[in-house]
């Protein structure tokens, strides 16, 4: 087993399980374009800064060859394209017609769309257990999740879904172009897909919203503050670093442990009460993730 990519797959799962605390602290001050702009924009800085002081000057000057400027910088721009655009408008759009817990299925197939595509377009050498490991994790996300499952069967809710299914099979593709970054620090390659996330978000928000106009507290100013710099910047460098180390199938598993980090925090903080069934499915989800740890063990 690969401690190190345990740890990190971990830590990312409890940074991501723990955004919506803090977003429900702004989402009534701040409208949905203006925060995924503000997110990649403090991202992109809080990236740079890191890469600035932390990275000597052998880690910051990359090879420049032909590969690098110019197949890279499509890379980048593809990847803030599946990572960040689309899945955020359609996330954002698919949520407000749907069920928290439809929401949360829909997204747990995001492991399964990034299967689909390595074992389709033999991106990667997948072996059994990595189908084992994305199957055992969805078949515990569904035992997690059933027992408080609302459907509202209206023209909105349908159209909510396959928006919601877009998002994640949009993620799944910049999970594998993201494995095909060649060899560089991780806070470089995540700050240029975040810069260029900004810049196609801010004036989007400029011209959908009216972002000059919000009055914030100082708790919701510091709360869009480590939304960005944690759940945009340095969870992405994170994300990236894991992608090198375990491949896009091991990290899509993530989707999967974000529920069970939202668990125990709800446990730990607020005194929540987990039923047998919960357990159940969290042990299945465990045992999802040691498989997909062992299966990455081949590459």
């Amino acid at each position: 087993m690969k401690i190190k990519s345990i740890l990190f797959l971990t830590g990312i799962s409890l940074i991501w399980g723990s955004q919506f605390f803090f977003v429900d602290l702004i989402i009534s001050k701040v409208p949905p374009v203006t925060l995924a702009a503000v997110k990649a924009f403090v991202g992109a800085i809080t990236l740079a800064l890191i890469h600035f002081f932390l990275f000597t000057k052998k880690e910051q000057s990359q090879p420049s060859s032909t590969y690098q400027n110019k197949k890279v910088r499509v890379l980048y721009a593809a990847i803030a394209l599946f990572e960040a655009i689309i899945p955020f408008f359609l996330i954002g759009w698919g949520q407000q017609r749907v069920s928290s817990s439809i929401a949360s299925i829909i997204m747990g197939t995001v492991p399964i769309f990034t299967l689909l595509i390595l074992f389709i377009f033999r991106i990667s050498r997948l072996r059994l257990l990595h189908f084992l490991s994305i199957g055992v994790g969805f078949i515990g996300i569904l035992l997690m999740i059933l027992p408080s499952l609302t459907v509202d069967f209206t023209n909105q809710s349908l159209w909510g879904m396959p928006a919601l299914i877009i998002a994640s099979l949009s993620f799944a593709v910049s999970l594998v172009l993201i494995e095909k970054l060649p060899p560089m620090s991780s806070v470089l390659a995540m700050r240029n897909v975040l810069i260029i996330a900004s810049i196609v978000l801010i004036p989007a928000c400029f011209l959908l919203e009216s972002p000059l106009s919000m009055s914030l507290t100082f708790i919701e100013m510091l709360s869009l503050l480590i939304l960005g710099v944690f759940h945009a910047g340095i969870v992405y460098m994170m994300f990236n670093q894991l992608i090198k180390q375990s491949g896009s199938a091991f990290a899509s598993l993530t989707n999967y442990f974000v529920p069970v980090i939202g668990v125990i925090l709800g446990t730990i903080l607020l005194g929540d009460q987990i039923n047998a069934k919960t357990w159940f499915a969290l042990m299945i989800i465990l045992i999802s993730l040691l498989m997909g740890s062992a299966a990455s063990k081949s590459k």
